[in-house]
């Protein structure tokens, strides 16, 4: 066995979060958070955008796209980010971070679905 054999490739980002059903946890939360909050249906484009589909298929295609962006098997299946916020008025940078941040990080009812990520 020579030394590179002997070296195990590092996990992927998708691996280290659990795979698809850890992802997808986070996902439902976070997408049900989303949809009902104020702060960011203030803007009429959002709320309307917000409504377009049904819950399931949006948290569906934000699992798909963070597992494929994370190395995961699943490939995204919806239309280009630029093609779907097109007509929406983007809110300020540190605006939409303050309110993702205190949507994320106000509580909810899971504690912590992903496993620990090792640094090793």
């Amino acid at each position: 066995m020579t030394g590179s054999e002997a070296v195990s490739e590092k996990p992927s980002l998708y691996d280290r979060l659990g795979g698809v059903y850890s992802i997808a946890t986070v996902v439902e939360d976070l997408i049900d958070r989303i949809m009902v909050d104020s702060r960011l249906n203030a803007n009429p484009r959002v709320d309307e955008a917000h409504h377009k589909v049904p819950p399931a298929g949006f948290k569906y295609l934000v699992t798909e796209m963070l597992c494929w962006a994370a190395g995961g098997p699943q490939r995204y299946s919806g239309r280009s980010m630029e093609e779907s916020h097109r007509r929406q008025v983007r809110f300020a940078a540190s605006y939409r971070t303050d309110a993702l941040r205190r949507i994320t990080l106000g509580g909810g009812s899971w504690k912590r679905p992903l496993r620990s990520i090792s640094r090793a």
